[in-house]
């Protein structure tokens, strides 16, 4: 078994969630940025990739007390797991991230990661690294189900991630914040990445919830159940 997967990003209207040059996502509302939190507080886990965790300086915590304390009233910790994907093992121990005590931080990686930081890193976090070029995102996933007792995690970014949970078909439902900002560039990042080769097949979501945050828009969808429709009179061989 495996996590339900939400993502959560926020947009330009131009599709760009990020600059070419990958600055922190500063583009949204003050309003926005309270709800990155309310949807953090629903899940178990917090995933992001390693690229994001630098770019935005994150810290992957709940700066809310209430929120915190709605958690504990849940009987839940008062943060969720913090959980950092690297393919390469290239994580900085100076990070924000580590700086700031709060819910146990998760590392997953490969054997890339050299022995010299594996060494560094493991007062700040448990490491789970995987005999293979990248992360088994499906083994990952389990795992973190099975000893961590994570149900739902929100993916935070980046597009490449989203990209790889994408084409191993492993999202579930995608919280979105549309922005009235154009970036242009082609080489910003999209909810995928750069424009590069299509998935291995469209994912097919409905939109679950649409409303207007000031000049926003805040989208949700889920992912569709698309099962072939069977004729009962038809002949099977």
């Amino acid at each position: 078994m495996r996590p339900k997967i939400h993502a959560h990003f926020a947009m330009t209207a131009d599709g760009k969630i990020s600059t070419k040059y990958l600055t922190p996502s500063q583009f949204t509302s003050t309003a926005d940025k309270a709800r990155i939190g309310e949807i953090r507080a629903r899940h178990d886990a917090i995933l992001a990739g390693r690229g994001t965790v630098a770019a935005d300086t994150m810290s992957m915590r709940l700066s809310s007390e209430i929120l915190r304390a709605t958690r504990i009233k849940q009987g839940l910790p008062p943060e969720p797991l913090r959980v950092v994907i690297s393919n390469a093992g290239k994580i900085d121990p100076s990070w924000k991230i580590f700086q700031h005590i709060g819910s146990p931080i998760v590392i997953l990686s490969t054997i890339r990661m050299t022995q010299k930081l594996r060494a560094a890193l493991a007062p700040l976090c448990d490491l789970h690294l995987y005999e293979s070029p990248t992360v088994p995102l499906p083994a990952a996933l389990g795992m973190l189900r099975a000893e961590y007792g994570v149900k739902s995690l929100v993916c935070e970014g980046g597009g490449a991630l989203l990209r790889s949970l994408a084409a191993a078909d492993l999202l579930d439902e995608i919280h979105l914040t549309l922005a009235p900002v154009l970036f242009g560039g082609a080489a910003a990042p999209t909810l995928t990445g750069l424009p590069g080769d299509f998935l291995p097949k469209p994912l097919a979501f409905r939109l679950a919830k649409m409303e207007a945050l000031g000049d926003e828009c805040l989208l949700h969808f889920k992912r569709k159940n698309i099962r072939r429709k069977i004729d009962p009179h038809s002949r099977t061989t």
